[in-house]
């Protein structure tokens, strides 16, 4: 038996509250930089060079000490700032295509598939998630082991996603018995459309039924 879409209530399903978490994590670690610290990345360079000052180094201590700052001073100015656009836009994708797909109740083929399609989304904006969380983590000289957390909390989020469409498979037995419905068949192979005028005999896709 179908339910009103006016009178379904908000599903308050397992993925949205990891996605909250997940959201407000990654959050977090983008208003720190993924970890990174330019005064722990500057006395790491001091100490590579002995704690000597500038003047003191051989020309090509100072060729390669110029390097690194360059370095130093690109993950600020652009490196950073791109890497935390593309993982807020990885967030959002994902946000939306869950609610989008939560929101369609499906009633026909078409709406199956395009919710199905909306999951599938969910999916792959996750996995983008994963791979940009790792470049960022390995491009920037921060503890390695910060993105494990993450990752982990991004493979759940995933798995999460995977039940849901798995559990989907009621709706589309719902839809594959309606469709066998759509004619009447006797035990002896003939068939009628003794129903085919009304919406016992109509495919679930006639407006103003269900919702």
């Amino acid at each position: 038996m179908s339910v009103l879409k006016s009178k379904r209530k908000e599903s308050q399903f397992e993925v949205y509250h990891n996605l909250y978490k997940l959201r407000k994590d990654i959050t977090d670690l983008l208003l720190r930089d993924f970890g990174y610290s330019e005064s722990k990345y500057k006395r790491s360079l001091e100490k590579q060079f002995g704690g000597r000052k500038y003047d003191d180094l051989t020309e090509k201590e100072k060729e390669h000490y110029d390097k690194l700052e360059k370095r130093n001073t690109a993950f600020h100015e652009w490196f950073i700032i791109d890497q935390r656009a593309i993982i807020i836009n990885c967030i959002r994708n994902i946000t939306q295509e869950v609610y989008v797909a939560n929101s369609i109740y499906p009633t026909c083929w078409t709406e199956y598939d395009q919710r199905r399609v909306r999951q599938d989304r969910a999916l792959g904006q996750c996995y983008r998630l994963i791979q940009e969380l790792q470049y960022a983590i390995e491009t920037l000289p921060v503890d390695i082991n910060v993105y494990l957390r993450y990752a982990e909390e991004v493979q759940i989020e995933i798995n999460l996603i995977k039940g849901w469409r798995k559990s989907d498979n009621k709706f589309k037995r719902a839809l594959s018995e309606s469709s066998a419905n759509f004619a009447n068949a006797n035990n002896n192979g003939n068939c009628n459309y003794n129903n085919a005028s009304n919406s016992n005999g109509v495919r679930p896709d006639f407006d103003g039924t269900i919702e």
